[in-house]
């Protein structure tokens, strides 16, 4: 058996073309691919907008600034996620005020009435691993206070809540495309999903200096523009996604089928009546995560850790605002025991057989 990988981004020959003809015959910085691109996602998402920018990190940072967020406004969001999530809001000069995770691994609602303050102004709730969060509890309590939403749906491409794709129940909902994501744009690249026609200008101007038009500069804006051939790789890779998802879904079923004897696993939340992952990882949790690693890695199995510390505990969060560890304990524990399996299109059956005996042998050891 060949090393099997965490993941195995594609570029194919379509792909290539598309980015040669982009720059052969687009201008290199917001090109006629990168508003087609928009055009495109937004018709799959289903928002009436999209607005590409140049990483998922930058469409957080500029949706908040898009929604007017100002110097000490505080954002309620999770500690266990990439730390783009909370870093975004340092970024646009918020605070983050991080709730513990539930056992979908996504933001606990039943904490968030408890950490609004009148400084709150807004919920950042994270679709992790692909799997929905609670939207409609989440939005209820923002309408009751008066607060906006952004949905980071960094890992979520393709993924339902309640039939409709994650991305759609929120001011705006914010993707990346980097290079392990369920697509990608051959590099970095993010996009901001809304209905709001105000809110997708707004970005626009943001992401490009606040300039409108052409050397009148009326906002202050950043550096945070797609590159034209990315998005020309990106609408390549768009027509693929909607199987590459369910593929991703069918892997997923097959992983749960023959590990659901395996006692000392705690397999990822599935389908639901109101939600579809999309499972950007197939994510487990074990008591021997480690020694797993280190076995299946002998194995030529290559299994990676998503994410080794929660957010509040990284050195920078503890410099800035005094957090602790036990502050936030089913995080923590999801830290010291989460581990994803191989997951991407093409993983063969063979491969997911071997993967599945190999786990069983070490449990069975």
């Amino acid at each position: 058996m060949d090393v099997i990988p965490p993941a195995n981004p594609v570029f194919n020959k379509e792909m290539e073309e598309a980015a040669i003809n982009a720059l052969r015959n687009e201008r290199y910085i917001l090109g006629e691919s990168v508003d087609k691109f928009e055009e495109d996602f937004a018709k799959y998402v289903g928002t009436d907008y999209a607005v590409s920018v140049s990483s998922g990190t930058n469409a957080l940072h500029l949706a908040l600034l898009a929604r007017d967020l100002t110097i000490g406004g505080e954002i309620i969001t999770v500690a266990s996620s990439y730390i783009a999530t909370s870093n975004s809001i340092l970024h646009a000069n918020g605070t983050p005020i991080f709730c513990d995770i539930n056992d979908e691994y996504l933001i606990d609602v039943k904490q968030i009435f408890d950490k609004i303050s009148k400084r709150t102004k807004g919920i950042m709730p994270v679709h992790l691993y692909g799997h929905p969060a609670d939207m409609d509890e989440i939005n209820e309590i923002a309408q009751k206070n008066n607060l906006f939403v952004i949905e980071d749906c960094a890992q979520s491409h393709g993924a339902f809540y309640k039939g409709k794709m994650t991305g759609n129940f929120s001011d705006m909902g914010c993707f990346s495309f980097y290079s392990t994501k369920n697509m990608t744009v051959c590099g970095d690249g993010g996009m901001v999903n809304t209905n709001d026609g105000k809110l997708a200008e707004k970005i626009k101007l943001l992401r490009n200096h606040g300039q409108h038009p052409k050397d009148v500069h009326t906002i202050l804006g950043y550096t945070a523009r797609l590159n034209t051939v990315n998005a020309a790789i990106g609408r390549v890779q768009l027509k693929y996604l909607p199987d590459w998802i369910e593929e991703r879904r069918k892997i997923a079923k097959k992983y749960n089928e023959h590990l659901k004897d395996v006692d000392e696993i705690i397999l990822p939340p599935g389908d639901s009546e109101i939600k579809k992952p999309s499972y950007h990882l197939f994510e487990i949790k074990t008591k021997k995560r480690d020694e797993l690693l280190k076995f299946l890695k002998e194995n030529k199995i290559i299994c990676l850790i998503h994410y080794p510390t929660p957010i509040p505990y990284q050195p920078l969060y503890k410099n800035l605002f005094g957090f602790k560890e036990g502050g936030f304990p089913k995080s923590e524990e999801l830290s010291a025991q989460a581990m994803d399996f191989p997951m991407f299109p093409g993983l063969k059956d063979e491969q997911i057989k071997y993967i599945s005996e190999k786990i069983h042998e070490f449990f069975n050891r």
